[in-house]
């Protein structure tokens, strides 16, 4: 560089670059740079028109995605109107599978969470699926993006669904469906970004309006307010967002966070009995939400379970009590069944909840032998 000629600072495009005197190639390659970043959002917008984490609505989605290439990365949960709207091989998947009387009530796709384990000992095989719900099924395809291992769809009926969960931990969701297939349970299990939830929240409730409501007669209604009053901070927002507009609670059961040391050698360990949680029977059924196990007493916990139960699920209910280390707890056992499988669905509540347990479960054994 010639010792005479000084570096001077430029300002283009609010850069300063330091570029020789008379020379404009600063200039222009923030011009070039800013031509090259235009062009690629521009192709990535028609693809990701939300480029942020943050979920997208079917508005946001283009109508037509079919031949679109994915590797199942993205960022984002995203609902599509049609079939054609999916990435991947999911358009094809669920387009063979859903017939045309069939009605399409939602769908969804969900690119792969990378872990295999969650809370509440959930495990989901990482993979990037679209979960669709129809009138009277789940249909689920599932794409693994590995090579020599195909993708697959399973169609789960309305009237094999034992229960349905939906929880959240961190930035981390999921997506389980308990039901029952050749005389055998099964379980299937996603894992998603915590941004797409309220995709799913809208997945379950349209599952739960097709499930119908019961009208039979109630005991004394509560007010929504009153469920809200007594459900633990952490529940209340994921128990809200599955709640029809017609839905009304009629009882409700509370369990506390219970702690015991346990005797370990010379050492006094902590045990967990029972964690925050609320059961609500309403007429669409059973609305029950859990924390997940803390490590250790007054720690928080990030992590919530809400499963829902349909009422054509339940078969029968008891009371029991269950020894825990030393300790005796009240459960209401739910009995769930499908065909000749029966699953027993057990749910922990205070000492103080016993009178609105007897309650509930006079009014269920009284409506199974109506």
């Amino acid at each position: 560089m010639d010792a005479k000629k000084k570096l001077l600072p430029e300002k283009t495009g609010g850069v300063f670059l330091w570029t020789l005197p008379g020379s404009s190639t600063g200039a222009n390659n923030v011009r070039h740079l800013g031509k090259e970043k235009r062009s690629l959002r521009n192709r990535v917008s028609r693809f990701n028109p939300k480029s942020d984490s943050k979920s997208m609505s079917s508005e946001d989605n283009p109508e037509d995605m079919r031949g679109v290439p994915s590797r199942g990365r993205e960022s984002y949960v995203f609902q599509a109107n049609k079939p054609q709207g999916l990435l991947g091989v999911h358009a094809d998947l669920m387009e063979k599978v859903l017939r045309p009387e069939e009605g399409l009530l939602y769908l969804l796709y969900a690119p792969i969470w990378p872990e295999k384990k969650g809370p509440f000992g959930l495990y989901a095989t990482p993979a990037s699926h679209a979960v669709a719900v129809a009138k009277h099924r789940f249909i689920i395809s599932e794409d693994r993006h590995m090579e020599g291992i195909a993708p697959t769809v399973q169609s789960i009926p309305f009237d094999q669904v034992l229960y349905v969960q939906l929880g959240s931990a961190l930035s981390l969701g999921w997506f389980a469906i308990q039901f029952v297939e050749d005389e055998k349970t099964f379980c299937t299990t996603l894992f998603f970004t915590v941004t797409g939830m309220e995709h799913f929240e809208t997945v379950i409730r349209k599952y739960r309006r097709m499930t119908g409501a019961n009208y039979d007669r109630f005991p004394k209604k509560m007010d929504w307010a009153d469920v809200r009053h007594r459900t633990p901070m952490t529940q209340v927002d994921r128990l809200e967002s599955l709640v029809l507009k017609e839905e009304f609670p009629f009882k409700m059961l509370r369990s506390s966070e219970l702690w015991i040391l346990r005797k370990r050698r010379w050492k006094s360990i902590p045990a967990c009995l029972s964690t925050n949680g609320i059961l609500v029977s309403t007429n669409f059924g059973f609305i029950h939400a859990t924390d997940e196990p803390c490590i250790r007493p007054k720690i928080f916990s990030f992590g919530v379970n809400v499963s829902c139960v349909p009422y054509h699920a339940f078969k029968s209910a008891q009371l029991l009590e269950k020894w825990m280390h030393g300790r005796l707890l009240p459960f209401l056992r739910l009995e769930l069944a499908r065909g000749s499988i029966i699953v027993d669905f057990d749910i922990p509540f205070d000492g103080d909840s016993l009178k609105e347990a007897e309650d509930l479960l006079c009014f269920l054994i009284s409506k199974i032998k109506t």
